[in-house]
């Protein structure tokens, strides 16, 4: 007879862009797996723990790594909640520009998608279309104020205006 003893075993943290944030904790016996914990919250990277001890503007530039397929969002995140609780007024003009880039964010992020599905499923002439379009997105985000850094999503640099070039006033 063979004799095993119970063991835990670590799966995961998954990458956040591919499988979810998502660990699971496994208490197996042999091939027999006799538990399975999930454990939601912190990322692999340690982010919150890095953040514990930054201020908001250096804390900025780890939030668009969360997610590299939702950047812009991710740093709206932290923006707006830190502008929140100062109870600062953000302009118009920088709101719409805020949310522009989030969706110009989120078509790329979109089309990343579909395209990698289409390869999965065998397709390769429209995944390299899906790529070639998705090519817009990043080239317009580098036109916004300040480029397509972090403190684009700021309202400082976010209400200095719309770029005046090709592509923003079709």
């Amino acid at each position: 007879m063979i004799r095993t003893e119970e063991m835990l075993i670590n799966v995961g943290p998954q990458h956040p862009s591919t499988h979810g944030v998502l660990r699971i904790v496994l208490k197996i016996d042999g091939e027999i797996i006799k538990e399975a914990e999930p454990v939601i919250g912190y990322l692999h990277r340690g982010t919150e723990k890095l953040a514990e001890d930054l201020n908001y503007t250096q804390i900025i530039p780890y939030t668009d790594r969360l997610d590299y397929l939702a950047a812009m969002t991710n740093n709206y995140v932290i923006c707006h909640a830190v502008e929140t609780l100062m109870g600062l007024e953000i302009p118009e003009r920088a709101e719409y520009l805020r949310v522009i880039a989030m969706e110009l964010n989120r078509v790329a992020s979109h089309l990343l998608w579909m395209g990698s599905y289409l390869l999965d499923l065998g397709a390769m002439s429209p995944f390299l279309y899906v790529f070639r379009d998705r090519e817009l997105f990043p080239n317009l985000l580098n036109e916004l104020p300040g480029g397509a850094s972090p403190l684009t999503i700021c309202a400082s640099e976010a209400s200095n205006g719309m770029p005046r070039k090709a592509g923003w006033r079709r």
